[in-house]
């Protein structure tokens, strides 16, 4: 019977179509919007489309298109200066993670006056952030429910996630319709970026019964449609699945943590620059079989909620399945396997980003240096098994 918190004060529309309402709720927040999105043919009707419908009810808006995959901090302090230049008095996030974990860092930036990399070595935030609206058009990330931000120094070759409750969006508008254009690559790295938030939420040692909840739904529906939405990306059903997948993964991760495969797919991305999603899933399979007898009826219930037949199976055997489960669904949508299949080689600069004290602190099995090595070989072979490099 175990104690625990749950805080989320963002305001989620979720539904197809919901983009429609994106003018009048943005009015309600402020006249002037800074709309931190990428330069992408693929956002293009989407973006079209915002900037009418905040037109439509007033709202002036100011364009900020200087981002990455991988946004960096120097990106986002621009993103700052821009909003307070232009006088704007909210902000929106459209497009995927980047845009809309740069637009959390922008509303933040635009009226704190610091570099963003400053807050995340522990600058206070003293003054109240511009509001946020997130508008996702990939569902995978999760970030229009969270209080995380990812950001990247690439002078100092970093790449960190970092939480402040001022992350959190006042209003994420959550438009299934819009993740009709991703490719079919897309949706297999984004997919799978929610399933690793619900997985390593479920698993890590903050996790909660809350997160039980919402990782439970989550990861079935990841199960039964990630194949179908990147297999027929005009299916809306698998692509409405798809998003609220993304959305519960979110919630999941936001009041837990994340684990293991987060530790190597983001010291991967600070070297590597490669994408977070992609980075991450392919780290999953060995990171899993490294906790599998630590976290044995959470690893069994993943299993079970994959759709792996429990008939007859011990807990122990049902566990033991579920790291096969996440690497068959990898093979199936055609992910790379293993990180050397993304161009990853020589491991020394991302090895010291994951020995940093404290990696391991969610992780139900601590894990040393030898571990993390062992670790780095699995996460890097095309099996993507710790198991088969005689890990224990």
């Amino acid at each position: 019977m175990e104690s625990f918190n749950f805080f989320f004060p963002t305001r989620i529309v979720f539904g197809n179509g919901k983009l429609g309402i994106i003018g009048e709720e943005t009015a309600r927040l402020g006249k002037r919007a800074l709309l931190v999105t990428y330069p992408s043919q693929s956002l293009k009707n989407a973006v079209d489309q915002a900037v009418e419908l905040l037109g439509q009810n007033g709202v002036e808006t100011v364009l900020f298109t200087d981002i990455e995959a991988n946004p960096t901090h120097a990106q986002v302090n621009l993103g700052g200066e821009a909003a307070r230049d232009a006088g704007c008095d909210v902000v929106i996030g459209l497009g995927g993670g980047s845009a809309v974990d740069s637009a959390k860092a922008i509303a933040v930036v635009a009226t704190e006056g610091v570099d963003i990399w400053d807050i995340y070595e522990g600058h206070p935030i003293t003054r109240p952030s511009l509001p946020l609206v997130a508008v996702p058009t990939t569902a995978g990330t999760g970030t229009e429910a969270t209080f995380f931000t990812v950001i990247s120094h690439r002078e100092l070759k970093r790449k960190e996630g970092f939480a402040r409750t001022q992350f959190y969006p006042k209003l994420s508008i959550v438009d299934p319709l819009l993740t009709l254009s991703l490719s079919p690559y897309m949706t297999a790295a984004t997919g799978l970026d929610a399933l690793s938030h619900a997985i390593e939420a479920y698993y890590c040692r903050a996790s909660t019964p809350v997160v039980e909840a919402l990782a439970a739904r989550a990861v079935r529906l990841v199960s039964e449609n990630l194949r179908r939405a990147v297999f027929n990306g005009q299916d809306v059903v698998a692509r409405y699945n798809m998003m609220l997948a993304n959305t519960l993964a979110g919630m999941a991760i936001t009041q837990s943590d994340s684990c293991l495969a987060h530790v190597v797919g983001e010291a991967v991305g600070a070297v590597y620059n490669t994408g977070h999603g992609v980075s991450v899933a392919v780290s999953l399979p060995a990171t899993m079989e490294y906790n599998c007898f630590a976290a044995m009826d959470q690893m069994a219930n993943i299993a079970s909620w994959m759709g792996v037949d429990t008939f007859g199976l011990t807990k122990r055997e049902l566990a033991a399945l579920a790291p096969g489960a996440v690497r068959t669904l990898i093979e199936d949508v055609g992910l790379p396997r293993g990180l050397a299949a993304l161009g990853v080689k020589d491991t020394s600069a991302v090895m010291e980003l994951m020995l940093r004290p404290g990696m391991d602190a969610a992780s139900p099995r601590p894990a040393g240096q030898a571990d993390f090595e062992l670790l780095m070989q699995a996460c890097l072979s095309p099996e993507m098994g710790y198991w088969r490099l005689g890990g224990k």
